[in-house]
């Protein structure tokens, strides 16, 4: 595995690269809580299947300095993606995202078709703040902020600090998925969706969001993950790799350039 930091949009953003550059790219934009224990479940496996990983340490996360809060809005960061695989060299690029990746990739194939060829969402891009039972629409970024804090003083650890989650929380709630379903049905870039399984309390409220994928974004394979919560890698990390790997080995994936 490589480590770069690549220039972009006055920004410095670290890359971890696994495999050479003979394998086919795939570019991977990290959830929430950041990648230090996403991408050693992914990188391994998709480098060895002849794939090179690109996967981003995103603003704030890792070894790449943090944002202004208003810059973590996500079509200001679908901007930042598209230039990073621009820089990087791989317009069109295949985009995995899992969570939070998975909404900044759904705004980037959006407004920006020409960077994305095909798209994999890891248990992201489907789901919105008002699907969860418990969502006050009331809470700011003090309350995340608050509740991260509380989050860290109870012993959980993430890849950036709380300052950076919280700006990202609420981003990604201001700036719903589904606001891009329509352009992202009319682009016809392939997706992928890996989604969840457990807990089956939650299966309802998982269905009923799907169902709103499927009439948003009708040309997306949907792929249930046995045994896996959100945190699918961590859960079934092999079940999501071998799914990624049937679909990237099919024609779908890479069919960007006949796109009309």
């Amino acid at each position: 595995m490589d480590v770069r930091e690549v220039e972009v949009r006055g920004t410095r953003i670290r890359v971890e690269t696994w495999g050479d550059e003979t394998g086919r790219p795939l570019f991977y934009w990290h959830g929430g809580g950041g990648g230090s224990e996403e991408t050693p479940v992914l990188g391994p496996p998709l480098e060895a299947a002849g794939y090179t990983l690109y996967a981003v340490e995103a603003p704030g996360y890792g070894g790449s300095p943090p944002l202004d809060s208003e810059e973590y809005a996500l079509p200001r960061l679908a901007e930042l993606g598209a230039g990073l695989i621009r820089t990087l060299g791989l317009e069109p690029a295949i985009w995995l995202g899992y969570s939070w990746g998975a909404s900044v990739g759904v705004h980037t194939a959006a407004l920006f078709p020409s960077a994305v060829r095909a798209l994999a969402l890891l248990d992201g891009g489907y789901l919105v703040a008002e699907d969860d039972p418990d969502y006050d629409p009331e809470t700011d970024y003090e309350d995340e902020l608050a509740d991260l804090r509380r989050r860290a003083e109870a012993g959980e650890t993430w890849d950036a600090p709380a300052e950076v989650m919280g700006a990202a929380i609420v981003a990604s709630r201001l700036a719903p998925c589904t606001l891009r379903y329509p352009a992202l049905a009319q682009s016809g870039i392939p997706v992928l969706l890996a989604r969840a399984s457990e807990p089956a309390e939650l299966e309802g409220l998982r269905r009923a969001a799907i169902t709103r994928f499927q009439a948003g974004v009708p040309q997306a394979r949907i792929v249930r993950i046995p045994n896996a919560t959100h945190g699918i890698l961590g859960d079934n990390g092999p079940e999501v790799v071998r799914v990624l790997l049937d679909w990237l080995r099919s024609p779908v994936a890479w069919s960007a350039s006949e796109r009309g």
